[in-house]
């Protein structure tokens, strides 16, 4: 588990974080990572013979739900290597290290389309569902939905 930091490795992680969001671009995705880093947001990757095959970002939080805990805002496994137990090591590296710092647990939220990573999830890390997460239509910079 490798914490990124400068714009080369960032960037080098593009093509996995890229899978996950392919709506993103590399240069957007370079001005957000460093903007949402400035806010606490921690991008890690996992090398396999000298290449990455999985990368997590997150950051800690508490809220009156689920305490202190680590919310994963993106975790991906390279698709070339799923099943291969890549991002079993990867999420428990991430409990881990969560537990190290002072977190409950580990908190995501996954697009209801990702059913295997759903049955990952369920059933190879043993989490449960406990929500529904709800969004808003996009806000212009009113207040008002667009």
């Amino acid at each position: 588990m490798e914490e990124l930091f400068d714009e080369e490795d960032v960037r080098s992680v593009f093509f996995l974080i890229r899978q996950l969001r392919p709506r993103l671009h590399e240069e957007e995705y370079i001005k957000a990572v460093r903007r949402m880093q400035q806010e606490g947001y921690r991008l890690f990757a996992w090398k396999e013979e000298g290449t990455f095959t999985a990368a997590a970002g997150l950051r800690f939080q508490e809220n009156l739900y689920n305490g202190r805990h680590v919310w994963l805002d993106d975790f991906v496994t390279d698709e070339r290597k799923r099943s291969q137990g890549i991002g079993r090591k990867a999420l428990s590296d991430i409990e881990s290290f969560a537990a190290l710092h002072g977190a409950e647990r580990v908190v995501l939220s996954s697009g209801l389309e990702r059913t295997q990573a759903h049955s990952f999830y369920e059933n190879k890390m043993n989490y449960g569902k406990k929500s529904f997460v709800f969004t808003s239509a996009r806000l212009d910079e009113k207040g008002g939905r667009q």
